[in-house]
C-alpha cells in the first residue's frame, strides 16, 4: 500500500503500510506489528476513512515508541 517515514531520535525509518488478511472486527483498523527485524503497520478496511486514518496515526505512535526502544538503547 505504500510506505509511512518516521524519525526515531536521529534516524528516519521507513515503515510499509500493508492490508491486512482476515481480521476480525474486534482488532483495530490500523497496527503496527513488529517480529525480529521486520516491522509494518497493518490497515483494515478502507485506508482513505477518517477512523483508519486515526488509527494509522496511533499505530505510528506507536512505532516511534517500540522502534526507540530496539534502536536507541
Amino acid at each position: 500500500m505504500g510506505y509511512v517515514e518516521l524519525q526515531v531520535g536521529s534516524l528516519k525509518v521507513e515503515i510499509p503500510i500493508r492490508a491486512a488478511g482476515e481480521a476480525s472486527s474486534a482488532e483495530p483498523a490500523a497496527k503496527f506489528e513488529m517480529e525480529g527485524d521486520s516491522c509494518a503497520i497493518v490497515v483494515r478496511g478502507d485506508a482513505t476513512s477518517k477512523q483508519v486514518e486515526r488509527a494509522m496515526q496511533r499505530a505510528a505512535r506507536e512505532a516511534v515508541r517500540q522502534l526507540s526502544r530496539k534502536l536507541l538503547n
